[in-house]
């Protein structure tokens, strides 16, 4: 074997060592990003989970508010009613005077 196949050899050997800690490096950084990528998805579930809660609680704080409002529209019908019955009454009291 010449020198020069020697440097080339040593050349070859130094850039094998390189790769193989280029590809540990990438290895880790691979593991890194799927363990992201699941805590992301967690965090996604969790969120989505939120917020179909927020939205149920929306839809029934809706619904109330819109039965209180009714509830209010039908007292104060009751209570036109009711005046609408006390001014018949007063007529046919009159009538039958």
């Amino acid at each position: 074997m010449t020198e020069q196949d020697r440097i080339l050899l040593e050349g070859f050997k130094v850039k094998i060592k390189q790769l193989i800690t280029l590809s540990e490096k990438t290895k880790d950084e691979k593991q890194q990003l799927f363990i992201q990528v699941e805590r992301l998805e967690k965090e996604i579930d969790s969120l989505k989970k939120n917020n179909e809660m927020l939205l149920e609680k929306y839809n029934n704080l809706k619904l109330a508010k819109s039965l209180l409002v009714s509830d209010g529209e039908s007292q104060e019908a009751k209570n036109r009613i009711n005046r609408i019955v006390r001014e018949i009454d007063k007529c046919i009291a009159m009538l039958n005077q």
